[in-house]
C-alpha cells in the first residue's frame, strides 16, 4: 500500500487555517441536516405516501447510498486524493436539495421523486463523508484530537438545532395545512427549507475549497482485505457486522412510521413534530458522557449490549402514548438508547479492526445496514398493511428486538485487544428518521491526550503514543 497524492507535508498555518475552516463547516453542514433531510419523512407524508413508499424513502436511499462508501475507496484508491471527492459529492448533495426545491415550488413534487433525489443525495452524502473522515482522520494532530473534534461537535450539534427550529418555524408559518394532511397543495414552506439547506451546503463547499488537504496514507488492497477476513478478528468483525445488520431489520420495522404516526394519528403540528425531532437529537448529544463512562468502566462489549436491549424496549411505551409530553419522553429514551448502541457499536468495531482496514470494515457496515434497513421497512409496512393500526407493528418489533439482543448477548464476538476499550471519535453523517442524528467514526484513531474532551465526553489518562505491532501496521 503506497501513500499517494494531496497536498504533501502541511505547514502548521495551513492545517490550523484548515481545521477552523472545518469547525465553520461543521456548523454549516448541520445546519443543511436539521433544514434538509430532517424533514424528507413529513414531506413525504404531506404528499400523501402510503406505507411501503414511507419505507422505501427511509430505507431505499440508505441501502443505495451504502455505494457511497466504496465509491469513495475506490476513487481513493485511483486518485490517492481525498478533497476533490469531498466538494464534488458536496456538490451532488447541493443540486440535489436545489432540484427538489424547484420541483416542490412548482408544484410537480411527488413522493417517488422525494425517494429518487433522496437516494442521490445520500450517495453522495455518504461518499464524501468516507473521504472527509479520511482527509481529516490524517490531518488533525494526535495530541490535540479529542479537543478538537469535541469543540467541532459542539456546533454541529447546535447546528442541527437550530436548523430543525427554523424549519420548523418556517413550516408552521408558510404551510396552508396542518402537518400530517396527506395530498394538500402546499409546498411553499418545503420549498424554502429546502433551498435554504442547498446554500447550506453551498458555503459549506467553499469552505472546503479553502481548505488544504495534506498527505494522504493510502488504503488497503483486496488481498490485504481478504486475508484479514481469514483471522479470527476478521471472522469476529464480520460476524458483528452481521449480527447488528439484524438487530437493524428488528428496529427499522418501526422505526420508519413513528414520524407518520405523530403526524397523522396524533395529529401534531410542525412545532410539535419540530419539537420530537429535537429531543431525539438532544438526548443523543446529553447521553453520550454517561456511554463513555461505560465504556470506561466495562468496556466496548456490554456497552453495546446494554444499548440494544434500551433500543429494544424503545417501542413499546409507544403503544400507549397520547399526547406531546408522553412523546418528548419516548423520545428521550430512544436517543439515549441509540447513543449507547452507537458507541458501544463503533467502539467494539474499532477493536476487532486494525488502523487501515478500518475505513473498509466501515463500508462493509454501511452496505449490511442499508440493507437491513430497507429489508426491515419493507417488512413493517407489509405488516402496516394487513393490521392497519401502527402500534401493533411498534410492539412486533419490540418482541423482535429483544430477541436479538438476546441472541447478541450470546453470539457477540469478544473483544479482540487486552487494555482499555478505545473511544470512537465521531462526526455528525446526517440524520436518520427515529434514530436522530447518525454518527459515523472518524479515521485515524490516535490516542489523545489525558483529560481530553472526545465527543462531550473526558478522556480518562492514557499515552499519547503506543507501540505498534508489524500486524497493527496492516
Amino acid at each position: 500500500m503506497q501513500a499517494r497524492g494531496g497536498d504533501q507535508e502541511l505547514t502548521e498555518t495551513a492545517r490550523q487555517r484548515t481545521m477552523g475552516l472545518s469547525r465553520y463547516d461543521a456548523a454549516v453542514y448541520a445546519l443543511m441536516v436539521g433544514l434538509g433531510e430532517a424533514y424528507f419523512l413529513a414531506d413525504a407524508v404531506r404528499l400523501g405516501a402510503r406505507p411501503a413508499e414511507i419505507a422505501l424513502l427511509v430505507g431505499l436511499p440508505l441501502a443505495v447510498g451504502a455505494g457511497g462508501p466504496i465509491l469513495a475507496l475506490r476513487l481513493l484508491g485511483l486518485l490517492g486524493r481525498r478533497k476533490p471527492i469531498v466538494i464534488w459529492a458536496a456538490v451532488g448533495q447541493a443540486a440535489m436539495l436545489f432540484l427538489l426545491a424547484g420541483l416542490t415550488a412548482a408544484g410537480v413534487a411527488t413522493v417517488h421523486l422525494l425517494i429518487a433525489l433522496s437516494m442521490a443525495y445520500q450517495v453522495c452524502a455518504q461518499a464524501a463523508g468516507t473521504a472527509w473522515s479520511s482527509w481529516f482522520g490524517d490531518l488533525v494532530p494526535a495530541d490535540v484530537r479529542g479537543r478538537y473534534f469535541a469543540s467541532r461537535n459542539r456546533g454541529a450539534y447546535a447546528g442541527t438545532l437550530i436548523g430543525l427550529v427554523l424549519a420548523g418555524l418556517v413550516l408552521s408559518v408558510i404551510e396552508p395545512a396542518r402537518a400530517g394532511i396527506a395530498g394538500t397543495r402546499g409546498g411553499a414552506g418545503y420549498a424554502v427549507v429546502y433551498a435554504l439547506a442547498g446554500s447550506c451546503r453551498c458555503i459549506s463547499v467553499g469552505l472546503l475549497g479553502a481548505s488544504h488537504e495534506g498527505r494522504f496514507s493510502g488504503v488497503p488492497d483486496h488481498a490485504r482485505v481478504l486475508r484479514f477476513l481469514k483471522t479470527g478478528r476478521g471472522f469476529g468483525a464480520a460476524r458483528l457486522v452481521l449480527l447488528i445488520g439484524l438487530l437493524h431489520v428488528a428496529t427499522y420495522l418501526a422505526a420508519p412510521f413513528f414520524g407518520p404516526y405523530m403526524l397523522q394519528q396524533l395529529e401534531f403540528t410542525y412545532l410539535e413534530y419540530m419539537a420530537a425531532s429535537a429531543c431525539v437529537v438532544s438526548a443523543k448529544v446529553f447521553a453520550l458522557p454517561v456511554w463513555g463512562r461505560q465504556i470506561d468502566s466495562h468496556g466496548a462489549q456490554r456497552t453495546l449490549l446494554l444499548g440494544a436491549l434500551a433500543l429494544a424496549v424503545v417501542p413499546l411505551p409507544w403503544l400507549y402514548v397520547r399526547g406531546l409530553w408522553p412523546v418528548l419522553a419516548c423520545q428521550v429514551l430512544s436517543g439515549c438508547a441509540w447513543s449507547g448502541f452507537e458507541v458501544g457499536h463503533f467502539s467494539l468495531l474499532l477493536e476487532l479492526g486494525y488502523r487501515r482496514m478500518r475505513p473498509t470494515l466501515f463500508a462493509a457496515q454501511s452496505v449490511v445496514t442499508g440493507t437491513a434497513q430497507l429489508v426491515g421497512g419493507l417488512l413493517g409496512s407489509a405488516l402496516l398493511i394487513g393490521f392497519a393500526d401502527p402500534r401493533l407493528v411498534f410492539g412486533i418489533s419490540g418482541v423482535l428486538r429483544i430477541a436479538v439482543a438476546l441472541l447478541l448477548i450470546r453470539l457477540l464476538p469478544r473483544r479482540a485487544s487486552g487494555g482499555r476499550s478505545k473511544r470512537p471519535v465521531l462526526r455528525l453523517a446526517g440524520f436518520r428518521g427515529g434514530a436522530g442524528i447518525a454518527q459515523r467514526p472518524v479515521d485515524e484513531p490516535a490516542e489523545v491526550a489525558p483529560g481530553v474532551s472526545v465527543n462531550g465526553f473526558a478522556q480518562r489518562e492514557r499515552p499519547l503514543t503506543r507501540a505498534r505491532t508489524g500486524s497493527d501496521q496492516s
